[in-house]
């Protein structure tokens, strides 16, 4: 896929497009599960409080910290947790989730690419900028001159239209000249677009019509 001509940054999400959360994420609950004395084979249901969970804050509705808060408590099946002891209980999770980052093969690739054709680039994630660089770097995808774009401390997450301009001032281009790529549609191409922004949409299943199944795909000059 061909980037417009007028491109002078490019902004990638970053889980589930650079790092696969899906792998470091299953580790993490099946070992909680162990830890806890659960029963195994919960990866479904998790994904799906997960999910639920991140939306609320992605919507506004719950503060990042919150929606951890809120994925222990009704995982766990302990409404009344208190919010330190469920993000206590919540460590271990991420203990064992931090342990198991892996950048996807293409990442590396195309991160130097768009670098070497003197693209600015910039890493627009709904995260916190601690748990995000970390998660760049402990993988080898950080690169010198990149700009980590954390939503969390932008002030509005994806797909709120407040975290791409935040993301476009701090890189000092305009909507028309950016790029962004990621594997949500919601996040990564409709948020963008509705700010003017060219998208490339990951379906790194290769089921959907007009996207990408890989970041090789992109034709840098």
């Amino acid at each position: 896929m061909q980037l417009p001509a007028t491109t002078a940054a490019v902004l990638y999400d970053l889980d589930g497009t650079l790092v696969d959360h899906d792998h470091a994420a299953r580790a993490g609950v099946d070992a909680w599960c162990r830890e806890l004395g659960m029963s195994g084979g919960q990866w479904e249901r998790w994904s799906d409080i997960e999910q639920r969970w991140f939306s609320r804050f992605e919507n506004g509705r719950i503060s990042h910290l919150g929606q951890r808060i809120g994925r222990c408590r009704e995982f766990l099946g302990r409404p009344e947790l208190g919010e330190a002891e469920a993000l206590e209980l919540y460590e271990f999770y991420l203990a064992v989730y931090r342990e198991n980052w892996r950048a996807f093969p293409d990442a590396a690739p195309s991160l130097d690419n768009a670098l070497a054709a003197g693209l600015k680039v910039g890493i627009l994630t709904n995260g916190a900028q601690v748990m995000q660089q970390a998660k760049m770097e402990s993988t080898g995808l950080w690169r010198e001159g990149m700009v980590m774009c954390a939503t969390v401390e932008i002030g509005a997450p994806k797909p709120q239209p407040e975290a791409y301009l935040g993301t476009l001032e701090r890189l000092g281009v305009t909507a028309e000249e950016a790029v962004m790529i990621g594997d949500s549609w919601l996040n990564d191409v409709a948020g963008a677009r509705q700010v003017g922004m060219t998208a490339i949409h990951l379906d790194r299943g290769g089921d959907s019509a007009g996207s990408i199944g890989s970041l090789d795909e992109i034709v840098w000059g």
